[in-house]
């Protein structure tokens, strides 16, 4: 009798567990949240019918991922033109930080995926994986035109440097301050890049490394 009331018992708390689980996993709106939850949930509980549950629970996700990667190349296609800057970020910085942000979002989950055997096996598989090389190369090309255009156009911004600092209009006999502001936009771009761990060229770096002697320069001739 013991032993039938602590089977009872056992599927009872089974199914407890299992309620909870479904009801977890609910409440999740990511897919990167939704494998974490998973793998706190593999490592705790690991009676059979739970792990064929929660194996089952990796096959959804991954199919949803699957529909996550559509999503992240319309969000790509509809905002690669003027996609959402954050206000402290130059041009380049903010369009590089920006699909550095939808490249993150589908690669950590892949990275996960590549570790289940059992989801990478499934015949969708070839399919989820085929996308993402595609939209990951789309994102990657993306940053890449993005920091090559910046480097072609260094030297074009240092030559603001030669430029005569004063000069006198011709109508009025005024003098006016002539310092290139394109030059404190590459300084600004060259901290950005190098904080965020991108190669910044060596003549971009003459110019960093003069940034206050610029900035005191800029601000004594507005005074």
């Amino acid at each position: 009798r013991d032993y039938v009331e602590f089977n009872v018992h056992i599927a009872d708390l089974e199914n407890r567990l299992q309620h909870f689980v479904n009801t977890s996993f609910e409440s999740i709106g990511s897919i990167s949240h939704s494998l974490l939850l998973l793998n706190k949930f593999k490592s705790i509980l690991h009676r059979d019918s739970l792990k064929a549950d929660l194996d089952s629970k990796m096959s959804i996700i991954f199919h949803n991922y699957g529909i996550e990667l559509e999503q992240v190349q319309q969000l790509y296609e509809k905002q690669k033109h003027n996609p959402p800057i954050s206000r402290n970020l130059p041009p380049v910085s903010g369009n590089i930080t920006w699909s550095r942000h939808l490249l993150q979002r589908i690669e950590e989950p892949m990275e996960q995926f590549e570790k289940q055997q059992g989801v990478m096996s499934t015949k969708d598989a070839k399919r989820i994986v085929k996308m993402y090389n595609k939209v990951a190369r789309t994102l990657v090309a993306f940053e890449f035109l993005w920091y090559k255009a910046w480097v072609q156009s260094i030297d074009q911004a240092k030559i603001g440097l030669q430029a005569t600092l004063i000069i006198r209009h011709p109508d009025d006999g005024k003098l006016y301050v002539n310092f290139d502001h394109e030059i404190l936009q590459l300084i600004r771009e060259a901290k950005c890049l190098d904080r965020m761990g991108i190669e910044i060229p060596e003549n971009a770096k003459i110019v960093l490394f003069q940034e206050e002697k610029f900035k005191t320069f800029y601000t004594e001739l507005h005074w």
